[in-house]
């Protein structure tokens, strides 16, 4: 290696800064320059992160060893361009704040704990993408543009664990808590691809889409959602004018319906569901369905059609009664295809409300 090689590989690697608890944390910022590494050690850190830019590493000793909490007033890490990369490490931040926003550019994240008093992440625009999290606030995670991607970890919130306006998300092996106020889950605009989220006692619904919301899920175990101090029925998944594609899914001790719709489009395949006091699977406002190879059970109805929603079912398992309560004055069909063991209804075209009990 020559001479000018040599001087240059320490700008090039860039510089590492050690900071134990208690230490000038604000000093360690002040000084570092992109390219470099802040190494929080383990205890408690008091103090912003600020506003930062990549390229930029900053690290603890664990979640659970390292924290840093905001002073009142001021958001944990506010992320604003470039690539910042974060590991092993505890945001937490006051009321009206976020633990962690990220208004431009990339956040690579791992062993990431962020506790807000409004959110735990907020994403503005740019990407946030993280392995094995702990997102807690009003929202865990809101999303409001941009893209997320979270595999591993668990979310909590006040009003939602997870929330997203716009913009693309993947989550996939979350652990979702309640109770919220709108739901464990709610996705109101853009795209979303959910996998093996297990969602308990969420509130008022499990899932929710809403909008212009497309959501693709597989894989999603939904258990309790009724919000007992209101007495209001919680839907385990509830779809307002989104569309939902629900693959090998469980919906149990859902308070309502496993699954409502009203005014959407939803594919339903291989779930397995309970109905609550609204039925199994209800659709409203001329949704329209296409179910295969599904079991419900539970309160009847198994399958609800009004207000002229379509539904196409084949390959069911129908183990409630009535198996089908559909509204055929209103133009409301149950297309049955191969597999479905009971009479079709409203066939006759006679203006009135079909019951179909199981055979």
């Amino acid at each position: 290696m020559t001479l000018a090689a040599a001087a240059f590989l320490p700008a090039l690697l860039g510089a590492t800064f050690e900071v134990p608890a208690g230490a000038d944390l604000g000093a360690a910022l002040a000084a570092a320059q992109p390219g470099d590494e802040i190494r929080l050690g383990p205890g408690a850190h008091a103090g912003s992160l600020g506003r930062v830019r990549g390229p930029l590493s900053i690290s603890g000793a664990g979640a659970g060893s390292t924290s840093l909490v905001a002073p009142e007033g001021e958001d944990g890490l506010v992320v604003e361009g470039g690539t910042v990369r974060l590991s092993g490490l505890s945001l937490r931040s006051g009321p009206r704040r976020a633990a962690l926003k990220v208004l431009a550019g990339e956040v690579l994240a791992e062993d990431l704990a962020a506790t807000g008093g409004a959110v735990g992440v907020f994403v503005e625009s740019g990407s946030f993408s993280a392995r094995e999290v702990d997102l807690s606030g009003d929202y865990g995670l809101l999303l409001h543009g941009g893209s997320v991607s979270v595999t591993g970890g668990a979310a909590r919130g006040v009003r939602a664990a997870i929330a997203q306006l716009h913009g693309e998300s993947v989550l996939s092996r979350l652990a979702v808590s309640g109770p919220s106020i709108e739901a464990g889950v709610t996705i109101s605009g853009g795209t979303a691809s959910l996998e093996d989220l297990v969602i308990r006692s969420p509130g008022p619904a499990g899932l929710s889409v809403l909008g212009t919301a497309r959501v693709d899920a597989r894989r999603l175990d939904i258990s309790g959602a009724v919000e007992e101090d209101g007495g209001i029925l919680g839907d385990c998944v509830q779809v307002r004018r989104g569309a939902l594609r629900l693959e090998a899914s469980t919906l149990t001790r859902c308070g309502g319906a496993a699954v409502e719709v009203l005014g959407g489009e939803v594919e339903v395949r291989a779930v397995d569901a309970v109905g609550g006091e609204a039925g199994c699977l209800v659709f409203l406002e001329k949704s329209r369905a296409e179910l295969q190879g599904d079991r419900c059970t539970g309160h009847g109805p198994a399958l609800v059609a009004a207000s002229g929603s379509q539904v196409h079912a084949s390959m069911d398992h129908w183990l409630a009664d009535p198996v089908l309560w559909v509204e055929c004055g209103s133009g409301a069909r149950v297309h049955l295809g191969v597999g479905e063991a009971v009479r079709e209804p409203c066939r006759d075209g006679v203006d009135r409300l079909d019951k179909t009990t199981r055979p």
